[in-house]
């Protein structure tokens, strides 16, 4: 696929509301030149001033357990101290019934977002700023099923967890193949059988990919995938079934100064809402050491996302179950556990944390 003519782009934007103000040409410039490096890392060493949490409400996936209509909205967070800041977007103003499924950074100053709209799916780039809101991928094959997550890797391609499948666009956004499959499709070995429910992908320090499968047991697990995708059974490297048959994985993350995987569950069965921590050999994908690191479902239910602070280490958990619909922040002790930070939760429930799809930290 050839990624579309600047014309094109420029037919894309649309006229922001006075909740936003005026969007000129001067600004989509900008916005534009900033879709030109997406590897750029600028601002990720130095989060802890003046860094905020992005929460996206909409099309979000909570392991069965029932949640609220998303919001359609990206809001933004004080990190240190959860307090509402602002409404960055608002997908409503479109009126065709988007919901943002997963956002993820883009650059130093960018978000890329996955939009679940079955009248037609796609990627966006937006600044963090909620100006230059433009399509940036669309592709009626490769995006023509529930999208549930978006990666931005270090060369600036794409990787998109859709419901059957991952698919991968390059830095020109072209879509990367295996032959006439996705990426990563169908994948056999220790991962069978993953096909009908990929909800998360995760990519560790060195490239290979972890991702997570939320299918009737056995086929509730996560599985790690050779950083070329997959193209024959070689290349799953290794797979984890969870560790409850009602439990199904939603989301996972590797944490780098606690060398530990992360692994969120979500339940219709409340009992079986939890996160577990696992050791994961880097160059192999072995997986090992279970640990059940939180397991109360009065404070983690439904989790959607997790998001790990570079900074510092703690790890925010989205809970899409309509009991809470909150985010909660945990620091990783060295057995593998989690510990809640404070009594309440970091931030509250409210119109802005409804369906949480999607969480990003960024300055």
């Amino acid at each position: 696929m050839s990624g579309p003519s600047l014309s094109g782009i420029f037919s894309s934007l649309y006229t922001r509301g006075a909740h936003y103000g005026a969007l000129g040409l001067a600004m989509f410039s900008l916005s534009f030149q900033g879709c030109a490096d997406p590897t750029s890392n600028s601002g990720l060493n130095s989060l802890t001033n003046g860094a905020y949490l992005y929460i996206a409400s909409g099309a979000c996936y909570a392991g069965g357990a029932t949640v609220s209509t998303g919001n359609a909205t990206i809001a933004k967070y004080s990190l240190s101290t959860g307090e509402f800041v602002s409404l960055v977007l608002d997908y409503n103003n479109r009126g065709n019934n988007d919901q943002p499924a997963s956002i993820s950074r883009f650059g130093s100053d960018q978000f890329i977002v996955a939009v679940e709209n079955t009248a037609g799916r796609r990627l966006d780039i937006v600044h963090r700023n909620g100006t230059g809101l433009m399509t940036y991928i669309t592709h009626a094959t490769a995006l023509n099923q529930a999208l549930r997550y978006v990666n931005v890797l270090a060369d600036g391609s794409v990787l998109v967890s859709k419901t059957s499948a991952i698919e991968k666009f390059s830095a020109a956004r072209n879509r990367v193949t295996q032959g006439a499959s996705p990426f990563v499709s169908n994948p056999q070995g220790a991962c069978a059988t993953s096909s009908t429910q990929m909800t998360s992908n995760h990519v560790l320090p060195g490239g290979l990919i972890v991702y997570t499968h939320a299918a009737a047991s056995p086929n509730n697990q996560i599985g790690v995938i050779s950083a070329t995708g997959y193209a024959a059974p070689a290349d799953c490297l290794a797979a984890q079934t969870a560790p409850d048959a009602a439990a199904l994985p939603t989301s996972a993350l590797y944490h780098p100064q606690g060398r530990k995987l992360l692994v969120a569950y979500g339940s219709a069965t409340a009992s079986a809402n939890y996160i577990y921590s696992y050791d994961i050999n880097l160059s192999t994908g072995a997986i090992s050491n279970p640990v059940e690191a939180f397991a109360d479902y009065n404070v983690v239910r439904g989790p959607t996302h997790m998001k790990i602070d570079p900074d510092t280490g703690a790890i925010y958990v989205a809970n899409g179950a309509s009991v809470l619909n909150n985010i909660e922040k945990f620091t990783l002790d060295s057995d593998g556990t989690l510990n809640k930070s404070g009594s309440v939760p970091f931030i509250a429930s409210s119109i802005h944390t409804r369906c949480i799809s999607s969480l990003e930290i960024a300055p």
